[in-house]
C-alpha cells in the first residue's frame, strides 16, 4: 500500500513536531512526499525528512519525494541535495 503525505507551503522550526508525528506514524511500504507547496524548507524539518527516510530505508521501506516546488529544489540544493537524493540514503556519503 502507498500512503501520500503533502508538505505544507512553510517548513521551519514549528512544523517539526507535527511532520514527525505525521512520518512516524505511516507504517506503509511505500511512502510518497509531496513537495509541490513548499516555500520554506528549514534545517529541522529537512532532519526530520532525512531521518524518516533513513528509518524506513532500514526497515526496508521505499519513500519518494514528488512534484518539488522550484523553491523546493533551490533549498534542498543549498543543503546538498536534489529531490531524487533526498530520499537515497545510500548516497549521503
Amino acid at each position: 500500500m502507498t500512503t501520500h503525505v503533502q508538505l505544507h507551503d512553510r517548513l521551519d522550526y514549528q512544523s517539526v513536531a507535527p511532520l514527525m508525528a505525521e512520518l512516524t506514524a505511516i507504517a506503509d511500504d511505500m511512502l510518497v512526499i509531496d513537495a509541490g507547496n513548499v516555500r520554506h524548507l528549514g534545517t529541522l524539518p529537512l532532519q526530520v525528512l532525512l531521518s524518516a527516510v533513513r528509518t524506513r530505508a532500514a526497515q526496508g521501506k521505499i519513500t519518494r519525494l514528488a512534484h518539488a516546488s522550484d523553491n523546493c529544489i533551490d533549498m534542498l540544493g543549498l543543503f546538498g541535495f536534489t529531490p531524487e537524493t533526498l530520499t537515497q540514503p545510500e548516497a549521503w556519503t
